[in-house]
């Protein structure tokens, strides 16, 4: 179960992290602000508290390849506790152990564990759409504001203690409150239970279990009734009467109860029940408020019992924070759930918006097709207009015309920028007949190779089946619109896109989709034509609003996310002039996103 170590408040050895903090982590920023940043990276999911609950929601979110960032402080509340128990498979394992595990796993998919306090969360959603900022303190002072399509918060409860003196110095190793937690540990002693309100009955009767020297200390604060009473009697426990002043210690271990009178009744073991608080300030300002449990116990947030949904769309709830009675093992089972039903949600989003996104371009594609001139030049490409850049047919017909295209030799800048990384996973954008596609792969690169026209894809695979069969083994070919397809999050070490020249409504979203592509410490590089090209000899489509240049694709990239390594403008000769060679011009980018 999930305590807080703050005095006089502690923390059960049996629980999830209820902080709403975060730990340093392998995959995340290089560099903490100290100004909000109002320009970050929009993650698929943001966890507020890593304990159980949050990081088995992380890992889940993770492994469904989500882009998730988890909050915590790396303090857990069960950290005084020698292990966790009725954890299948990890029983006893030690609470700092299972986070460093847990947290290690979340990462190893891709996940971000952030050292720091979220103090604040807002909606940026508009009409109460998802979509959220989350405020971050990070231990040194500094500041980040990190934005979110969804959340989990799995902050966890406060317990407070009764006012003996010496309690809280001793929770989590013989005074203690779960017996499933840890009954197990004070099996045959003499357990003394502390009253505290009516749950105290049912801890007491819960312990005899462990024990046949069990005593109640009604401590002023519970009075059995006669049917209490003579199931007490009938199970040979005690019942003390007057408050309880303190507890007694000798040799580094509990020896007995002092009531306010003096008098000292040898136990060696407490069992306390607290009253819990949830911990949900940082769910304020979204009108997620604490309720009574119905047990009496203390306080909640309500969320679905079983996907933990809150009343706030866009928002799931995990572990104590929703049910007080969680040990370690249901709320990380919790966080499963939660994360579950959060990437259901998103899967359900992208569907409406892919179908949207389809049914659009078909009502364009009818709309062109009816204003169209019955005869235009060869040279006439669906180029012309921006709306008309990623038409379907004009690529499969540009490819699917007799001999190549392309001389099948890999971009320049792609070798220059390229060579000396360390292969891994690629992504390469608009691959065309696949020459960089095929370079990546010989080098040792896994490629995935997408284009818009099966013709395309075809001719790719050919080419590479018949230059290097080893190398083609390494690439999977793709057909893709990249204006109605989304890359899967942090999934590549190297995201490519040679001249894909596209309307800005749509440039700036579909590179910043190919940048939250790229996993932490991997690199995104793009490349295209630039504006001079348009006064050059070179053959270019005069259409102007479609180029870009260094600053507009620099600006895209979050200095906090990402290094600048390239940006700049390099000359080349082409041997594709109106009248021979001619110099033209390459806007070259290439960040790389932070550890």
């Amino acid at each position: 179960m999930t305590h807080d170590t703050t005095h006089p408040r502690t923390d059960s050895p049996e629980t999830e992290n209820a902080h709403a903090h975060a730990h340093a982590h392998a995959h995340a920023h290089a560099h903490e602000t100290e100004h909000e940043n109002e320009h970050a990276i929009e993650h698929d999911a943001v966890v507020i508290g890593g304990g159980a609950a949050g990081l088995s929601a992380a890992l889940t979110l993770a492994r469904a390849r989500r882009d998730v960032v988890v909050v915590d402080a790396g303090e857990p509340r069960n950290a005084p506790a020698d292990g966790v128990h009725g954890f299948l498979g990890l029983d006893g394992i030690a609470p700092l152990e299972l986070l460093r595990r847990g947290r290690a796993e979340v990462e190893s998919y891709g996940g971000i564990v952030v050292s720091g306090t979220a103090t604040d969360v807002r909606r940026t959603g508009r009409g109460g759409a998802p979509g959220f900022t989350v405020e971050v303190t990070a231990p040194d002072g500094g500041h980040r504001t990190l934005r979110a399509r969804r959340l989990v918060v799995s902050t966890g409860l406060v317990d407070a203690l009764p006012p003996v003196d010496g309690l809280s110095a001793r929770w989590g190793r013989d005074v203690v409150h779960c017996p499933y937690c840890h009954g197990w540990e004070v099996r045959d002693r003499a357990i003394g239970v502390i009253g505290t309100g009516p749950m105290s009955m049912h801890q007491t009767l819960l312990f005899r279990q462990w024990s046949d020297d069990v005593t109640l200390f009604a401590n002023d604060r519970l009075a059995p009734d006669d049917g209490d009473r003579a199931r007490l009697e009938a199970r040979g426990v005690r019942i003390v009467e007057g408050p309880v002043a303190s507890v007694r210690v000798e040799d580094d271990r509990l020896t007995g109860v002092v009531l306010a009178d003096g008098t000292t009744v040898p136990v060696g073991a407490v069992a306390v029940a607290t009253s819990v608080a949830a911990r949900s300030d940082v769910l304020v300002s979204l009108g997620l408020d604490a309720e009574p449990h119905p047990s009496g116990m203390g306080t909640i947030v309500a969320a679905d019992p079983v996907t933990g949904q809150s009343a706030e769309p866009g928002v799931w709830l995990a572990g104590n924070l929703t049910n007080p009675g969680h040990q370690v093992v249901m709320a990380a089972a919790s966080g499963v759930m939660a994360g579950a039903a959060l990437n259901m949600d998103l899967v359900s989003a992208e569907t409406r918006a892919a179908v949207e996104a389809v049914e659009t371009w078909s009502a364009d594609a009818t709309r062109r097709s009816a204003t169209a001139p019955e005869t235009a030049p060869p040279s006439q490409s669906p180029h012309t207009t921006g709306g008309e850049l990623f038409d379907a047919a004009y690529w499969e017909d540009r490819y699917g015309t007799e001999g190549w295209a392309w001389s099948g030799d890999p971009n320049a800048a792609l070798v220059d920028e390229v060579a000396a990384l360390t292969p891994g996973r690629a992504l390469d954008i608009g691959s065309g007949e696949g020459g960089d596609a095929i370079w990546l792969a010989r080098r040792g690169w896994t490629v995935t190779g997408t284009d818009i026209a099966v013709n395309a894809l075809d001719k790719a695979r050919a080419r590479a089946e018949e230059v290097d069969a080893e190398a083609a083994g390494r690439i999977t070919w793709e057909q893709h619109d990249i204006t109605g397809w989304t890359p899967p999050r942090a999934s590549y070490d190297l995201v490519t896109s040679h001249f894909m020249h596209l309307p800005a409504a749509d440039r700036d979203r579909v590179f910043r989709g190919l940048g939250e592509a790229v996993v932490p410490g991997g690199s995104v590089l793009i490349v295209g034509h630039d504006l001079s090209d348009l006064d050059s000899d070179a053959h270019r489509l005069h259409h102007p609003e479609l180029m870009f240049g260094v600053d507009e694709l620099v600006a895209l990239f979050d200095p906090v996310e990402w290094t600048i390594v390239t940006a700049e403008t390099r000359e080349r000769e082409t041997a594709a002039g109106h009248e021979g060679p001619a110099t033209v011009r390459d806007v070259v980018v290439r960040a790389v996103r932070a550890l």
